[in-house]
């Protein structure tokens, strides 16, 4: 039986003002043909559907057509929902939608019992919280591992059968965070994590939260994001995760996403960025220009990026900066002299007699609540 897992789709995001719509649908689309292709029935999904606890009708669309054309197809499919999610949307008909194979989870006392297909058991464990589990089953764990460990103990697992756990969670391996991919950065760290010791009875567990593809274990396995939400992701390949168990054997390979656009960084000098890469034109790029500031640089850059996502400087720390300035000796300077001092620090040149116009303006506007 061969399995695709995927996960963090964030339907209806938005990166720099540009809505990933389009290219989320093209995605699914492509996975659909994808999965016709190599001959995968079974669909896991880890979280994250939408970006938005409260989506847009259009991404909503979107999902709504994803999942006819796996019921078109015969595939079978796996959801639960992440952090990004309402669960009561998310949640949404489900009962019905199982009629088509299509299983959705959002309740974490309906992960108890597995959904059953093709003598496999998923245990579709959505997004949670320790108050939630305390809640729910009545308890008073203060530690969250312990909470989790409680949940995943209620479960019987027929350890004769093959058993899927689907979960959306920070879990560590060995006591150390998974390599973060960007988007999810502020979640690192935090107290809500579990370790990966917990799905060791599991024969496979498919999870997501962490936009990076990678192994937690060799049975445990984060499939990363579909697409570069964060420049940080352009570093690594995205990729689709196939499970493979044959004869009580798991094998997991990848396979490369290829998107409607690709995301890159180009860092170059300006004339550079906009002289060479002919084969970037129409990608998402980020730009990071690494001599002189130009005027309207932007602008020249999307002239020829029509979808370029944002631009910085990359330049050595400014030298002469006095960073020993004390609070009292800097609130002596106006808001006039310290943007511009700013400015100068920022664009390694000074501001115009018009600029300090527009400069002034805006702050009488803000001292005067008219801004």
């Amino acid at each position: 039986m061969k399995i695709l897992h995927i996960g963090d789709l964030h339907l209806g995001k938005k990166v720099c003002g540009y809505n990933l719509l389009e290219d989320q649908e093209y995605f699914l689309t492509q996975t659909v043909n994808f999965m016709k292709e190599k001959d995968i029935k079974h669909l896991i999904i880890a979280g994250d559907i939408y970006d938005v606890s409260s989506p847009g009708g259009d991404a909503i669309n979107v999902f709504s057509n994803f999942l006819n054309m796996l019921n078109k197809n015969g595939i079978k499919a796996f959801i639960i929902s992440g952090n990004h999610d309402s669960k009561d949307r998310i949640g949404y008909g489900n009962k019905l939608i199982e009629l088509s194979g299509i299983y959705i989870n959002s309740r974490i006392e309906d992960a108890i019992k597995p959904k059953c297909e093709d003598g496999i058991n998923y245990y579709l464990i959505p997004y949670t919280t320790a108050a939630e589990i305390n809640a729910i089953f009545e308890q008073s764990f203060k530690d969250y591992e312990e909470a989790f460990k409680y949940v995943i103990g209620l479960m019987k697992l027929d350890k004769t059968k093959v058993n899927i756990a689907i979960a959306h969670q920070l879990v560590l391996s060995n006591g150390k965070n998974p390599l973060p991919g960007g988007s999810e950065d502020p979640i690192i760290g935090t107290i809500q994590n579990i370790s990966s010791s917990v799905f060791e009875d599991f024969t496979y567990t498919a999870l997501g939260h962490i936009h990076r593809p990678q192994n937690t274990s060799d049975t445990i396995r984060y499939s990363g994001s579909p697409l570069a939400y964060h420049s940080d992701e352009t570093e690594f390949q995205k990729t689709y995760t196939i499970i493979d168990i044959t004869d009580g054997k798991l094998t997991i390979t990848e396979e490369e996403i290829k998107p409607l656009r690709k995301t890159v960084v180009l860092k170059d000098t300006f004339k550079n960025i906009i002289d060479d890469y002919p084969n970037n034109v129409n990608d998402y790029v980020y730009a990071v220009i690494t001599d002189s500031p130009v005027e309207n640089a932007m602008n020249i850059i999307k002239n020829k990026y029509p979808y370029a996502l944002s631009l910085k400087y990359d330049r050595k720390e400014v030298e002469g900066v006095d960073l020993s300035k004390k609070v009292a000796d800097i609130e002596q300077i106006s808001y006039e002299d310290l943007f511009a001092d700013f400015f100068s620090q920022q664009m390694n040149q000074e501001l115009s007699d018009f600029q300090k116009s527009i400069v002034k303006e805006c702050l009488e506007e803000d001292a005067n609540n008219e801004a």
